[in-house]
């Protein structure tokens, strides 16, 4: 008798493999999935229902990312969006101007530089906010007066984020087995996935931590070196 280990694709995305983008397809449920698991993360920071959240990225990034608003309104926020170019700068200026957004998902360097060539100061406007940073931009971000800087991390086809004590990314313990053997970063996928993973590399290197979180978050923390 076969064994299932793979389910139908609604969407495609990608992933990150030693550099190279690869085709991520995933199905509604494991979409659901990862909207459930980002949800613990950003309920830690006690957002008010009813506030916005800005969510930054590019469509190809829709399988790490249609969970992160689909996890907003689950919370009874209100995602919004822009692409992550320094062209659409203006429009995150404009966003974090004329609404209330306690937080920023997926700020990058490319982000930053917009910013400054449309003559806005990215500390200024970044501040009093919770902002989830890529790796290219963390170091800038968290040196921002007034800013609460957490880690954005794509593990290979996994996206983690910080919590509100940060120390590390929460990565969804009940959809991925995450090791650091060697020190380095691999996932293999537990759960029915259109696209399996077996103790794949992530190309990163770094740790798992499997200790307790105060924000009463179940899942490992992975920490990557830089």
């Amino acid at each position: 008798m076969s064994i299932q280990t793979e389910v139908r694709a609604d969407l495609v995305g990608r992933y990150v493999d030693g550099g190279q983008s690869r085709f991520l397809p995933a199905s509604r449920a494991e979409l659901d999935r990862a909207a459930e698991s980002l949800a613990a993360v950003i309920a830690t920071f006690g957002f008010t229902r009813g506030q916005f959240v800005l969510v930054i990225s590019m469509l190809e990034e829709a399988v790490q990312v249609g969970p992160i608003e689909q996890a907003c309104m689950d919370l009874g926020l209100v995602p919004t969006n822009a692409d992550n170019s320094p062209f659409d700068a203006a429009r995150v200026e404009a966003i974090l101007r004329r609404f209330d957004v306690p937080a920023v998902c997926g700020v990058g360097m490319s982000v930053l530089e917009g910013l400054k060539m449309f003559g806005h100061d990215p500390a200024a406007i970044f501040a009093g906010r919770v902002v989830w940073v890529r790796p290219d931009a963390y170091e800038a971000v968290a040196a921002m007066p007034g800013v609460t800087a957490r880690r954005w991390t794509e593990l290979g086809p996994a996206l983690a984020l910080e919590c509100a004590e940060g120390g590390g990314a929460h990565v969804d313990a009940r959809e991925w087995t995450a090791t650091d053997t060697g020190g380095d970063l691999r996932l293999s996928s537990r759960l029915l996935r259109s696209l399996p993973f077996r103790d794949a590399s992530t190309g990163l290197k770094g740790r798992v931590d499997h200790a307790a979180c105060a924000c009463g978050c179940p899942d490992p923390r992975v920490t990557v070196e830089a």
